[in-house]
C-alpha cells in the first residue's frame, strides 16, 4: 500500500511537472514576440546567439525581418517548423508553408484574440461605433429570443425555481380559500338562521 505521505509527494511533484512549459527555446519554434513595436507577432527561431539572446524571422510579416530578440521578451509556442540552424530566408518560408505553423496558429483562440485587439486598434470612431451598435443589437435580440423560449420551456434558475414553488404554492393557496369561502358560508348560513329565528 501507498502511504498518504507518499501519495502527497507524488500529486506534488505531478502539479509542478504540469505548471513547467514544455515548450521550451529551440530552433524552428514559432514564438510571440511580448513587448515592443512588433509586440503580440510572430516569428521563428532561426538560430540561437546565446543564453539570452535568440533570431527571429517570419518572411510572411514584412516588420519581422531577421532580428535578434531577448528570450525574457519572447513566448515560445507549441508549434514547430523543421528547419536547419541558420536557415535562409527562402528555407524558413518553405518549411512554413509545407508544415502550416502560422495557419495553425492563426485558427487558436489566442491568436483571433490579438487579431481582435490589434484590428480595434487600427478601427477609426465610426468603425468603433459601429461595432458598439452591433453589440448592442446582437445582446437584445440574444436576450428577447432566450426570453421567449425559457417562458415556455423554463430552462434559467429564476424559472425553474419558480415552477418548483409554484406547485406547492398553489395546492397551499387553493386549500387556504376553500377553507375561507367554507367559514364565509357558514357565517352567512347562521346570519340568516338567527335572522328567522328573530322573526318567529
Amino acid at each position: 500500500q501507498v502511504s498518504t505521505q507518499s501519495t502527497g509527494s507524488l500529486y506534488f511533484i505531478e502539479l509542478v511537472f504540469s505548471m513547467v512549459s514544455s515548450n521550451y527555446v529551440r530552433v524552428g519554434r514559432l514564438v510571440r514576440i511580448i513587448r515592443g513595436p512588433r509586440a503580440d507577432r510572430v516569428g521563428v527561431i532561426a538560430d540561437i546567439v546565446d543564453a539570452n539572446r535568440v533570431i527571429l524571422e517570419n518572411p510572411s510579416d514584412e516588420k519581422m525581418w531577421r532580428h535578434v530578440q531577448n528570450v525574457k521578451n519572447i513566448q515560445p509556442l507549441k508549434f514547430i517548423t523543421k528547419i536547419s540552424r541558420n536557415a535562409g530566408t527562402k528555407s524558413i518560408a518553405e518549411s512554413l508553408l509545407a508544415s502550416k505553423a502560422l495557419e495553425k496558429y492563426a485558427a487558436t483562440t489566442v491568436a483571433r484574440k490579438f487579431a481582435a485587439k490589434a484590428a480595434l486598434a487600427k478601427s477609426t470612431d465610426f468603425e468603433r461605433y459601429q461595432l458598439r451598435v452591433a453589440k448592442r443589437s446582437r445582446a437584445h435580440w440574444t436576450r428577447k429570443i432566450f426570453n421567449d423560449k425559457d417562458a415556455k420551456t423554463p430552462v434559467s434558475f429564476e424559472r425553474t425555481t419558480l415552477k418548483k414553488i409554484e406547485g406547492p404554492h398553489k395546492k397551499f393557496a387553493d386549500k387556504h380559500m376553500k377553507a375561507r369561502h367554507d367559514r364565509i358560508k357558514k357565517h352567512f348560513a347562521a346570519r340568516k338562521a338567527a335572522a328567522k329565528t328573530a322573526k318567529k
